[in-house]
């Protein structure tokens, strides 16, 4: 029974390995047909590599560029924003991602926000969880670190310096940790999507009979916040809502 588990265990790491290796060989396969230009063999590979269940921000920013090359700005538009989901402080994806907009119909100015509003906004999407997990961790320890060395030193200004010390790094860890958690919120919450009909209107009620309340083209970027059968309920960033065929939209 043992050596059946065992034998179980050996495979689904071979199994691993060769998933792993598959995906490499596409993703090398796929750059080699870009920088050939051949962008739809390109597509073709990487969308092959996601197709297999894999994800990594350089698969989608790769497939979003060769969608750029093809002309279809919508699908660049798409993996520019999964790519950026991964990597929002990459500066590549933005201004790739910038340039794929220019080519969207809609242009939609958001709606006013406070200034400090905006500016929490701009600084729980600048980093990644990530990265800020780590900096917390670290200042965490710095903390720790301190606290320690207040309780070891028996000077008296030595032990000041450091009880201070342990609780500033106490407090930018307390911060840091908030942060994170606020970012996850607001990736959890923030169900994004994509136009990808040409142009679609958007009705006061998940249903064909609605009103039309105003027409979006691909490309835009929308906030889901309902659904309801075949409709979503979607909030554009001027803070005008409505409801949209699910088979018009895909979420980033």
């Amino acid at each position: 029974m043992r050596k059946i588990i065992y034998l179980i265990f050996a495979l689904c790491f071979f199994a691993k390995g060769l998933y792993a290796q598959s995906a490499e060989s596409l993703f090398k396969e796929g750059n080699d047909f870009y920088l050939k230009q051949n962008y739809n063999q390109a597509i073709e590979k990487y969308n092959s590599i996601l197709a297999s269940g894999v994800t990594s921000f350089e698969v989608y920013f790769n497939l979003g560029n060769a969608y750029y090359k093809t002309g279809n700005f919508t699908q660049a538009i798409l993996n520019y924003e999964r790519a950026k989901k991964l990597k929002p402080d990459d500066s590549d994806v933005a201004l790739n991602l910038a340039l794929a907009n220019q080519n969207t119909i809609d242009k939609i100015e958001p709606a006013p926000k406070v200034f400090y509003e905006q500016w929490w906004d701009n600084y729980l999407t600048y980093s990644t969880t990530t990265t800020r997990a780590v900096i917390f961790l670290i200042i965490f320890w710095l903390a720790i670190i301190s606290f320690g060395l207040y309780v070891y030193f028996k000077v008296y200004s030595v032990k000041k310096t450091f009880f201070f010390l342990s609780f500033l790094f106490a407090g930018i860890a307390l911060f840091y940790f908030y942060v994170t958690l606020q970012q996850n919120r607001l990736n959890d919450n923030t169900n994004s999507a994509i136009i990808m009909s040409q142009s679609t209107y958007i009705k006061s009620s998940p249903d064909d009979k609605g009103t039309n309340l105003f027409q979006l083209h691909e490309g835009t970027k929308i906030t889901v916040t309902d659904e309801l059968q075949d409709w979503k309920k979607i909030r554009i960033p001027n803070g005008n809502e409505g409801w949209v065929r699910t088979r018009d939209i895909e979420q980033i």
